[in-house]
């Protein structure tokens, strides 16, 4: 079950399904628990984040603009697409 990093301040995120909408609330820890992987490639496309189960933040580094994997390398290992570093605060 991906948990999904939501912007400061965003408590809960809605999805459009093909049957109505899904809300989604972010708990206790802030984070947004996601029981549907499309639901949780739907908030990455719309700039939420994915914490990883070692507790990083996926996402820093080079993260590829092309086909959206992540990479701690510039050049994307997966398409060969050239891309630019996230930079986070204090860089």
């Amino acid at each position: 079950m991906p948990k999904m990093i939501p912007p400061t301040g965003l408590k809960e995120v809605a999805i459009k399904t093909e049957r109505g909408t899904k809300v989604y609330r972010a708990g206790r820890d802030g984070l947004i628990n996601v029981d549907n992987p499309k639901h949780a490639r739907q908030m990455k496309d719309e700039g939420l984040g994915q914490a990883s189960t070692s507790g990083a933040i996926l996402g820093e580094g080079f993260p590829c603009s092309a086909c959206g994997f992540g990479s701690w390398f510039k050049k994307c290992s997966r398409c060969g697409h050239e891309n630019e570093r996230i930079m986070k605060d204090g860089d």
